[in-house]
């Protein structure tokens, strides 16, 4: 641990507050709630239905809309860096591995992500496209992050984690907002929206967003990375009521990307004249490639919510999601139909069951390339869900137990069987016991089922060069954990509070890379003959464990000073089965995960219109993050610092810095098709007037 970095940011933010100490006591309150208001906040999530955050029988954490109003940040995956549990880290200026309790990849596919209820789940790879996840960050609400299994209620893929971003109600969004910047990273970037009434109980807003992204570094070119890119956003959305028992929303949005990116490496196909030696040299890869490409889309989503008699209700809601992606590597289009149904009531004194159905479509087209493939490059899937869940009080609402369980049948794996079992205690005020044992799922991508990737080509000479793929296969099967969690939530004073998670993992079928032939070949730079892999295949060979704590704390040291802090810790270890031929995945599955993770925020009020905001930010070392790059990412601190001014109750001018404690670092390294780069530091101005 890099000692020096930290005392550093944390020396910065004691000098700052305590010379701040002095200052006037008519000063703006950190956030419209204190902390009791705070801790019982409604969240609906965990259970699918509106609860207090301190009843929660999981390890959630919410980002406020004032948190992400105060840390600066433009995108909602730098949002995600205040959630303790999660890593979050760039591989270059427009992709991003986020992951919550391990196995982080750029396309971490053990944590679902959800935009109002919309999962933005890929169906291809299995993970999340951060670069495409935008909208008008002012119009969020809150982000509601949930560590550990959430398969119950939301289905395969909820393994590891489940985030929740929700948008503000319209009605909460009347009047104009213009925000704009600019900066030597964050080049420009603005936003207009503009909401009101549109009828008695019916309210609307509509918004435009434009970000440019300057380039980060590449140290193999030793000049820009080239992937920079800008991008385009515009939605909009309608609340109403109808009678006193009927709401509604509707809701869409619409995007364009276009950026740049250098590919690292991409192979070409030895069988083509053209790319033979002498006229290609060996080993058949095109190298730095500088790519311009696009992403774009578009979804609608309406939801329906009725109130009945008794505290019951039920509520239907649809999207359909549209996506286009462009790359060297492959061009891919899916389109997404899912409806969802659930009802709640009260069948007894003592119980709140809800119970619901779901149903999904994906249907995909890909334009392959020689070292990606999708076979047939056109199919459809369909899943058909439902889950039940009860909430049992005991001793006087003091004990609360969940039973329920989620059950799925997908054309990949057939039928799929999730349940859980949680309890949360509130033996007095301000204390809260919760555990949780649970099974989850997660169910293959089109990738592992009908694959075909280039993993490396051998040379000869003058025989023809040996390909060697990995390949996806039907006989591919659903990951699983069994998940044992415990938590502890107290507030042992009126600004005080403390969360506490322990959890232990189990894995089986586990994926791995397996050899299933072997072939001989010649060397031609120095003629030897040696043994081969002549294919890899998807498969379920291995068993893991993961366990670890997660610490939160938020403390109101004066009515002008607030800090939060978090802390996770996490062992994870790979046992191969006996026929397991796989020397590539522990290394990676193990070594891409920081053993230890810690965040620290200071947020003052140093008067009536100052805000002084910084926040460190410390990473463990990755021993290895790629299969095609060995290469280890170092420990890192990050100090980040805001300051703003409220010229007007209604006009901020802020100045927001990142990245300040060195001119660059490594994050992330991807695959051989993302170049690894180094973040830098920036600095960007920011006006936001509300009209």
């Amino acid at each position: 641990m890099k000692i020096n970095k930290i005392l550093v940011s944390t020396l910065i933010i004691a000098m700052v507050a305590f010379s701040s100490s002095s200052l006037a006591d008519d000063v703006t309150s950190y956030d419209d709630l204190d902390l009791a208001d705070l801790l019982s906040l409604e969240i609906t999530s965990v259970s699918k239905k509106k609860q207090r955050l301190t009843e929660a029988a999981a390890a959630v954490y919410v980002i406020t809309a004032e948190d992400i109003r105060r840390s600066g940040v433009t995108s909602i995956p730098e949002a995600l860096r205040m959630a303790p549990g999660l890593q979050v880290a760039k591989m270059d200026n427009n992709k991003w591995a986020i992951s919550s309790r391990g196995f982080n990849a750029q396309f971490a596919n053990k944590l679902l992500v959800l935009m109002d209820g919309r999962s933005v789940y890929t169906p291809s790879y299995s993970g999340v496209y951060w670069e495409v996840q935008d909208t008008a960050i002012e119009d969020i609400a809150r982000i509601e992050v949930i560590r550990g299994p959430g398969a119950t209620l939301w289905g395969a893929n909820a393994v590891n984690g489940v985030i929740n971003i929700i948008t503000k109600n319209s009605s909460e969004t009347h009047g104009g907002l213009v925000v704009a910047g600019a900066g030597d990273e964050e080049k420009g970037y603005a936003t207009l929206r503009y909401g009101g009434h549109l009828g008695e109980n019916t309210h609307g807003r509509a918004y435009l967003k434009f970000n440019d992204r300057d380039s980060s570094y590449a140290p193999a070119l030793n000049s820009s990375a080239g992937d920079d890119w800008e991008s385009f956003n515009a939605g909009f959305r309608f609340d109403g009521e109808i009678g006193k028992f009927n709401k509604w929303t509707f809701q869409g949005d619409i995007y364009e990307r276009d950026l740049n990116q250098t590919v690292g490496s991409l192979f070409v196909n030895p069988n083509d004249p053209a790319n033979n030696p002498p006229n290609f040299a060996s080993p058949y890869q095109l190298l730095n490639i500088a790519e311009k490409f696009d992403a774009s889309g578009w979804n609608l989503l309406g939801r329906w919510e009725r109130n009945l008699e008794n505290d019951a209700s039920f509520n239907l809601q649809v999207y359909y999601d549209h996506t286009e992606r462009s790359e060297l590597i492959l061009d891919q289009e899916n389109n997404t139909f899912d409806i969802d149904f659930q009802h709640q009531f009260i069948p007894s004194e003592g119980h709140q069951l809800i119970w619901g159905l779901g149903y999904r479509h994906v249907k995909d087209d890909f334009n392959n390339s020689y070292g990606v493939r999708l076979l047939p490059n056109e199919a459809s899937s369909q899943t058909f869900s439902a889950f039940i869940q009860d909430e049992i009080s005991l001793l006087n609402d003091k004990l609360r137990v969940t039973i329920g369980s989620k059950f799925e049948d997908n054309d990949y794996t057939g039928f799929e069987f999730q349940p859980n079992i949680r309890a949360v205690w509130l033996p007095k005020e301000g204390h809260t016991l919760w555990g949780s044992l649970s099974r989850a799922v997660r169910t293959p991508s089109r990738i592992e089922d009908s694959g075909f990737l280039v993993t490396s080509i051998i040379p000869q000479f003058p025989a023809p060069a040996i390909e060697v793929p990995t390949s996806g296969t039907s006989d591919f099967e659903s990951e699983e954990l069994t998940a044992l969690e415990f938590g502890y939530r107290v507030q042992p004073k009126e600004n005080l509070s403390v969360d506490l998670s322990l959890f232990y993992n189990e894995y089986d079928n586990f994926q791995t890379f397996e050899t299933t032939s072997f072939t001989n070949a010649v060397i031609p730079v120095f003629p030897f003959v040696t043994t081969v892999p002549s294919q890899f295949i998807f498969d379920n060979k291995s068993e893991a464990t993961i366990y670890g704590l997660e610490l939160a704390m938020d403390w109101h040291l004066k009515e002008w000073w607030r800090l939060k802090a978090n802390y996770s810790y996490l062992e994870l270890s790979i046992e191969l089965d006996s026929a397991s031929t796989d020397t590539i995945s522990p290394p990676v599955s193990a070594g891409s995960v920081p053993k230890s993770q810690l965040y620290l925020r200071s947020a003052m009020d140093l008067s009536d219109n100052w805000q002084l905001d910084i926040w460190a930010h410390y990473v463990g070392k990755l021993k290895q993050t790629s299969f095609s790059n060995p290469q280890s990412i170092p420990e890192y601190t990050s100090l980040n610092a805001r300051l703003a001014w409220f010229v007007k109750e209604n006009i901020e001018l802020s100045v927001t810095g990142n990245n300040l404690l060195d001119d660059r670092h490594p994050e992330f390294a991807g695959e051989r098709y993302v170049t690894p780069t180094e973040i830098e530091r920036s600095i960007y101005a920011q006006i936001r007037w509300e009209l």
